[in-house]
């Protein structure tokens, strides 16, 4: 595959280098690449780097058709709080950026589109199973939640329209080695945590910061999402991709405990009624689509911690 990546941050960065891994040519469309954190993750000159606008369609295009490619992963936008900070940028950037992936596409006819949309759709509240399926609720007046819906609203029509082969992916809470200028506040909590692990000093695990959640890295997300790219006859066309459980604030403190014995660790605070229940359902993305999470929560963190290691320093 020749498959385009837009958004050179946690997600696009771990799929190229899946991508890169399978033989795949990969290339990463952002408006700011930071060129050495792309080195890290994906391999020196692995992926081919274009820095241009998601909101500059001629730009897009252009990209699209020099690199003959075939497939494209839609990652890029702003994230949570950074969507609200400023709406007009924030819904722009995610709604009209949508909008010229769909466009493009159907100007060149690509082989397909992977929308990366979040878990974070969903209505809670009016969500009663003890698992949350991809045909439960949505809904919500959060900025963010409201263009990812709007999003995903756009890929439905153009695909009806335009005959468009898509697929949406919707992961839980993901984290891993990033540099989150996106604005992933489940990312940065959790670089916070693997860092205080790292250095082993006490700390406390503050209850409303990490509420019960469904974390999921980096790296499984990347698996689902090349699942998406090949898969040959979904028949559902939105998957979730998490991992199955909730992890609350105790669960998360045990789990430190293990990885680092003699690290002192202190729940304070109350999580409140924020926190995630259900778990999301992958019965249908593992049906469809061949996934099942590699990497649970304390396997993750294992992982996310050699990575700092790696680099022979403590940085995020």
């Amino acid at each position: 595959m020749n498959v385009l990546i837009t958004g050179a941050g946690l997600i696009g960065t771990h799929l190229a280098r899946r991508l890169v891994d399978s033989g795949d040519q990969v290339v990463l469309y952002d408006l700011v690449p930071n060129r050495d954190y792309i080195g890290k993750v994906v391999g020196p000159d692995k992926a081919h780097v274009v820095a241009a606008d998601m909101r500059d369609l001629p730009a897009l295009i252009q990209a699209l058709n020099k690199f003959d490619t075939d497939t494209i992963v839609h990652t890029a936008g702003l994230i949570g709080k950074r969507v609200a900070e400023n709406t007009y940028t924030g819904s722009t950037n995610n709604i009209l950026g949508t909008i010229n992936v769909l466009e493009a596409a159907r100007l060149i006819g690509l082989r397909r589109i992977v929308y990366v949309s979040t878990f974070g759709i969903y209505d809670r509240p009016k969500i009663k199973e003890p698992v949350v399926r991809e045909d439960a609720a949505t809904g919500g007046h959060n900025l963010y939640t409201v263009t990812k819906l709007c999003s995903e609203h756009l890929v439905h029509g153009y695909a009806f329209h335009h005959n468009l082969d898509s697929i949406i992916i919707r992961p839980s809470g993901v984290f891993g080695r990033g540099h989150y200028v996106g604005g992933s506040t489940v990312g940065m909590v959790m670089r916070d945590l693997a860092l205080n692990i790292i250095k082993g000093e006490p700390f406390t695990i503050d209850a409303k910061v990490y509420a019960p959640n469904e974390y999921v890295y980096a790296k499984d997300v990347a698996l689902a999402l090349h699942l998406a790219c090949k898969a040959s006859s979904p028949k559902q066309r939105t998957y979730n991709a998490g991992n199955r459980i909730i992890t609350s604030p105790n669960a998360l403190a045990q789990i430190v405990k293990e990885l680092a014995p003699k690290t002192e660790v202190q729940i304070v605070g109350a999580s409140g009624t924020d926190g995630k229940q259900a778990p999301l359902d992958l019965s249908a993305s593992k049906a469809e689509l061949g996934y099942t999470p590699q990497f649970p929560l304390k396997k993750a963190l294992q992982d996310y911690m050699e990575a700092l290691w790696s680099e022979g320093k403590i940085v995020a």
